[in-house]
């Protein structure tokens, strides 16, 4: 073909100073995780109690429970050792380019060494030679980690940084406390404390806090779900008492309350009546009694929280993050219905006394699909308050099975979510991030890349996206085909 053009000298000028952008932004971020105190913070003693105690307390529940766990851990253990490969790599990757353990706890409570963050810069290259990776500031992904609520950690998400940050996208991968240190309430609140952070902090750092999107795997999936349906939900019912301004539902602090009496009804009737009459007394006439009745009708549904009965921070601040301050929401393969579910994963080696803990034997409140089906039933259209969403999942997931991704898009699109669904053919549950990817198909970067251009913020001063380029040396095969076939026949997931 013809040989390439150069680039123009303004191409040059843009990637020199995109460079110098780069640079400054992550001497900034080495800077604050440096005052900050970061994972050193936390002295040798503090992680030999912690590693002893949570320790100890997982051999309990899981010498009393089924044993089939030793036998997924020994698949698991084989999955590694053949793709050893491709995880050296991605170790590689990880210790050698994001920016990591910058510290995202705010508000009172004791930190732990799980409340940290990595953060990927965009690299200064991207798509073609002669392309710059846009003007503006970066869009920003956030990415929760699966992990069976268990083992989740934030370096699992090496591999979307690597093929993501070429490409002009900050990625951020907090961690959040696991089993047994947290249950699943403190470990929404960690989510939503990182997710905080993000739209406080990024600006300094190059990212857009205007061009968010959200995506979560696994367990990650259903904690990014949980988050954004209760918080949808709080102010879908804070805007119908016109108390948005003071009512908060997300807190922050190590006592957050997820469990907001979701499918429990009002406990408080007396309490709700006067706020009844609150609204009425400072909105009069019509309006407030249109709203004591919106009022009413949520009460008899019994399943959207009373401002009442938040502990914590009860004050809506300007900066706190709603739903629809996010540009996109991204769930991939993840458990959606665990009254479904809680017995097959007993089968799996996932103890149902482990899931008890978890969830507060409280299967039904803490599931995303039957939360949004509740909220429907009650003709609550949450569309206004809930970020465009795509379902991603493998056909051939037997660890949180394609039905249940398919019956979670089908109860948002229900609710008015503006909901997508995209069913991988062949694909089981790990397939996407980790099997896929080391073979060099980027199908699902790709496809999140898409959705972050298609939501991102357009105009003026806004991000230009380049093409995907999956012949770029971030996406290229780092493990032999041979291995990973023999290594998907070990993976226990």
């Amino acid at each position: 073909g013809p040989p390439s053009r150069p680039p123009p000298p303004k191409a040059k000028s843009e990637r020199r100073s995109h460079k110098s952008r780069i640079r400054a932004a992550r001497h900034a971020l080495r800077d604050k995780a440096a005052a900050e105190g970061g994972l050193g913070s936390f002295p040798i003693v503090y992680h030999i109690n912690l590693v002893a105690g949570m320790g100890s307390k997982l051999l309990g529940f899981l010498v009393r429970g089924t044993w089939t766990w030793v036998y997924m851990l020994g698949r698991l253990m084989l999955f590694v050792v053949v793709l050893l490969p491709g995880f050296l790599v991605m170790a590689l990757y990880y210790a050698r380019h994001p920016v990591r353990n910058v510290r995202y706890h705010s508000g009172p409570g004791r930190p732990s060494s799980r409340h940290l963050l990595d953060v990927y810069l965009p690299v200064a290259k991207g798509g073609e030679e002669g392309e710059d990776v846009g003007t503006g500031k970066a869009p920003v992904l956030v990415f929760l980690t699966g992990g069976a609520w268990i083992i989740g950690y934030k370096m699992w998400g090496a591999l979307l940084g690597r093929a993501l940050c070429p490409h002009g996208v900050m990625v951020v991968i907090p961690d959040y406390r696991n089993f047994p240190q947290a249950d699943v309430t403190k470990m929404m609140g960690d989510v939503d404390m990182a997710i905080q952070w993000v739209r406080d902090n990024v600006d300094a750092f190059g990212g857009d806090r205007d061009n968010i999107t959200l995506v979560g795997q696994s367990a990650g999936a259903h904690l990014g779900s949980m988050v954004l349906l209760t918080k949808a939900a709080a102010a879908c019912r804070a805007e119908s008492l016109s108390m948005l301004n003071k009512f908060s539902f997300a807190t922050v602090d190590e006592g957050v309350d997820f469990d907001l009496a979701i499918h429990q009804g009002l406990t408080d009737p007396g309490a709700d009546a006067d706020a009844d009459a609150e609204v009425d007394a400072d909105d009069g006439g019509d309006q407030g009694e249109a709203e004591a009745k919106c009022w009413e009708k949520e009460r008899a549904a019994s399943i959207i929280p009373s401002h009442k009965r938040v502990r914590g921070f009860t004050t809506q601040g300007p900066d706190q993050w709603k739903p629809t301050d996010l540009r996109g929401f991204i769930p991939i393969s993840g458990p959606y219905d665990l009254v479904y579910l809680s017995d097959h994963f007993q089968s799996r080696g996932l103890d149902k006394r482990i899931l008890e803990w978890i969830f507060q034997k409280a299967f039904e409140k803490y599931s995303p699909t039957i939360l949004a089906r509740n909220l429907s039933e009650s003709n609550i259209d949450l569309g206004r308050y809930f970020p465009p969403t795509c379902v991603i999942h493998g056909a051939n997931d037997v660890s949180a099975p394609c039905e249940g991704g398919v019956q979670f898009h089908a109860a948002l699109a229900q609710l008015g979510v503006d909901a997508e669904l995209v069913v991988y053919p062949s694909m089981t549950h790990t397939d996407p991030i980790l099997e896929k990817p080391f073979a060099g198909d980027q199908q699902l970067h790709r496809d999140i890349y898409e959705r972050l251009r298609k939501w991102g913020r357009k105009g003026a001063g806004a991000h230009r996206f380049v093409e995907f380029d999956d012949r770029m040396g971030c996406c290229r095969r780092v493990a032999p085909q041979l291995m990973i076939d023999v290594a998907r026949m070990a993976n226990p997931f």
